[in-house]
């Protein structure tokens, strides 16, 4: 998959949710207008039957429970609009720029979870509404803020483990590469696959991506650079441009599957093409080294560029691609993580709109429960 496509599915999430705003916005709007022609033509139905005030009061609490909801949603859109899109980092960061994206990935969460308890907070004072239908409503808020907890916990241990203030993507010129610390790895690899299951459980669709072709070891390929050669040996000439094209054209969402399904493996790497995400990052370089496929390659790039301890390997004059290839690499996975992220706290809250959809009227008179009905079949449409 090209940089583009995964860039193009972060720009759709963000349309998206503007589209979701929009569509809340509407259904405020249908359930005030149903809520108002209820009032206004009931007087010549059964006037004795009406209490005009009782409905009043539960229509002024529609509108307040319509305005937290935008409000939520406007806080979700401020919080995340800074720190969602592709680029993420670029070349001169230091790894905790990495760091810094998660934290406030996790802080926007936090905001728009204290908007949602302000209101459950409002929904629990409406007046005249069906105390089951509330009921209902308040248990999707509570769903929603047990998915935003887990997500803001996994970001903030991921925030913790790639806070460190050498370069992201150290890369050593004409010297030995390093492998990632294992602890680290597998911290990073333990989140992600968290942030994954979360998702999963909420409905959201995790891709497994095209992992494509191996990619064979040797002094002058990809996985030259990206572990090094026997001996601490320099790679050679053309290792670094290679490194770069292999992960231009890798996979995201394959790149996400092969980090939350691999473990960090230390000592020297295998001398042929079975190598896996894992022992790349964090192993030790041996000739003719390579990937199990492109994925495991570039997902190695990534977890050794943000990772303590990690460092790459450039032949003279290479430098500039192979550092190219780890803010890329980076880049990728970040995007991957921020959609599925978004889209999950976007499925809780249209959770927590279609509950608000169902509130229903209860009052003394006789009618509520068919002008209910009306309202709940205009709002869903």
């Amino acid at each position: 998959m090209k940089e583009g496509k995964i860039e193009e599915e972060v720009r759709e999430y963000e349309r998206g949710g503007k589209m979701r705003v929009r569509r809340v916005v509407k259904v405020v709007i249908l359930m005030v207008m149903m809520m108002v022609m209820m009032g206004c033509n009931s007087g010549g139905v059964s006037e004795g039957k009406v209490n005009l005030e009782a409905k009043n009061s539960f229509l002024e609490s529609l509108v307040k429970i319509g305005e937290g909801f935008q409000d939520i949603f406007g806080v979700f859109g401020s919080a995340f609009g800074d720190v969602l899109g592709f680029s993420v980092v670029k070349s001169g960061d230091k790894r905790s720029k990495v760091g810094e994206h998660f934290e406030n990935l996790g802080k926007g969460l936090k905001s728009t979870m204290d908007k949602l308890n302000e209101l459950k907070v409002e929904i629990s004072k409406a007046k005249n509404a069906d105390g089951s239908t509330i009921k209902i409503v308040e248990d999707a808020i509570q769903g929603a803020n047990e998915v935003f907890e887990q997500l803001i916990d996994n970001l903030s241990k991921l925030a913790g483990v790639t806070n460190d203030s050498s370069l992201l993507g150290d890369t050593a010129v004409n010297s030995n590469a390093a492998g990632a610390e294992e602890a680290s790895v597998n911290a990073i690899i333990e989140r992600v696959k968290a942030i994954v299951e979360v998702a999963k459980r909420s409905g959201i669709e995790i891709k497994s991506g095209n992992a494509g072709a191996e990619v064979a070891g040797g002094g002058a390929t990809a996985p030259a650079s990206l572990v090094g050669k026997a001996n601490s040996a320099v790679p050679d000439a053309n290792s670094g441009p290679k490194l770069a094209d292999e992960v231009s054209k890798a996979d995201p969402w394959a790149m996400i599957d092969k980090i939350k399904n691999t473990k960090a493996k230390t000592g020297n790497v295998a001398a042929s093409n079975a190598n896996e995400t894992g022992a790349l990052a964090a192993g030790t370089g041996v000739d003719n080294a390579g990937a199990k496929s492109n994925a495991d390659l570039a997902a190695a790039v990534a977890l050794k560029a943000i990772t303590k301890g990690g460092k790459l390997s450039a032949a003279a004059n290479e430098d500039g691609a192979v550092k190219a290839a780890a803010v890329s690499a980076t880049n990728k996975i970040l995007g991957v993580l921020n959609v599925i992220i978004g889209e999950t706290v976007s499925s809780s809250l249209d959770k927590i709109r279609e509950a608000v959809k169902g509130i229903k009227y209860f009052g003394t008179d006789k009618t509520e429960a068919g002008q209910s009905d009306a309202t709940q079949s205009v709002v869903a449409k």
